[in-house]
């Protein structure tokens, strides 16, 4: 073995002196009697705890933000709400910063439409690295959405690349309020050093966001998974004596993507990114609703039609799960492309 110059006795010093007595086993010992001075100096850190990609982590807004005062492309801060463990091990600790982005704010509109918001987050920030989320959705009405409301996880609001789909207040504006959790996962696998052993109230913490991410794969109607690389949107409307007679086609610009009659659904898979969706009531009231997919996963847009001083205003807005389960056992598959393109 080759060792660096004045190392062997120098290691044999600090051993004569105890200084590695019962730190290490033998073949470490060697490696740093072996290493160079500047090497023992700065020890290289050990990153042990791989995080998939696709783990689920929660994440909250520390300020408040609503349609009232946001615009679209106005940033937000977000921050962990519960820390990201791996195998007993704490990798990210709760209150980890990161930034978000509004990707749409809509106000109030004639006949009774709701203001609308879809909020969108990047990333983490932990000690210069960034960590990207995506696969996030949380729709709930209401004006209070905090750490007691429900939590959607991923697919109907969304932080992903970290974004939340925003909270409808009928008839008024959006406000998420500080603190409000939703469920997002890490975009890409990577790896990151362990901090700490996790407290028995840090892993029930964050089992939330497991149950969330789990709970979004059932319901009395079967969503496959989307086509590889691509994502996917489940348009629905829940039947009901509002509108029984009407139907609105749902657009992407010029591509028609489906007509939901009065309960219907249709399952729309694309390509990651930003789109924007459009419902039309025929002949001129128009609504539309922009979200970002992410590829493998499931959104759900429900199509309403408002009441007001507009009787049938066709309305979009981010949902759950939940709320497409809850009116599953009356919905019926649509197809798609022959009546969107059916006039």
């Amino acid at each position: 073995m080759a060792f660096h110059q004045g190392g062997e006795a120098a290691g044999a010093k600090h051993l004569a002196e105890g200084e590695l007595s019962g730190c290490c086993d033998a073949r470490t010992v060697l490696l740093m009697i072996a290493a160079p001075p500047e090497a023992l100096a700065h020890p290289p850190r050990r990153d042990c705890c791989h995080v998939a990609a696709g783990t689920p982590v929660e994440v909250e807004l520390v300020n408040q933000v609503s349609s009232a005062v946001q615009k679209s492309g106005d940033k937000f801060a977000v921050r962990l709400a519960a820390p990201l463990i791996v195998n007993g091990k704490v990798v990210l600790p709760a209150g980890t910063p990161g930034v978000g982005e509004v990707l749409q704010s809509s106000g109030p509109q004639i006949g009774g439409k709701p203001a609308k918001m879809v909020l969108t987050a990047s990333h983490l920030t932990y000690e210069h690295r960034r960590i990207a989320l995506n696969a996030l959705q949380l729709a709930r009405p209401g004006s209070n959405n905090s750490k007691t409301s429900q939590l959607v996880g991923l697919s109907g609001m969304a932080f992903g690349p970290l974004h939340i789909v925003g909270i409808v207040v009928p008839g008024g504006e959006v406000v998420f309020r500080p603190g409000t959790v939703a469920t997002a996962k890490v975009a890409a696998t990577i790896t990151l050093p362990p901090l700490e052993a996790a407290s028995a109230r840090e892993i029930a913490a964050t089992s939330h966001a497991t149950d969330a991410v789990a709970q979004e794969t059932v319901g009395p109607i079967a969503i496959p998974p989307p086509p590889r690389g691509q994502g996917q949107v489940v348009f629905f409307r829940p039947k009901s004596v509002l509108g029984t007679g009407q139907w609105f086609n749902v657009r992407e610009g010029d591509q028609p993507l489906g007509k939901l009659t009065n309960g219907a659904y249709f399952v729309h898979p694309t390509t990651p990114g930003v789109h924007t969706y459009t419902a039309k009531l025929e002949p001129e009231l128009k609504d539309h609703l922009t979200l970002k997919v992410d590829a493998g996963e499931t959104y759900f847009v429900e199509g309403l039609l408002t009441g007001g001083l507009v009787i049938g205003a066709a309305d979009l807005s981010p949902a759950s799960r939940d709320r497409f389960n809850a009116a599953a056992k009356d919905l019926k598959l649509a197809s798609k492309e022959r009546d969107a393109n059916r006039r």
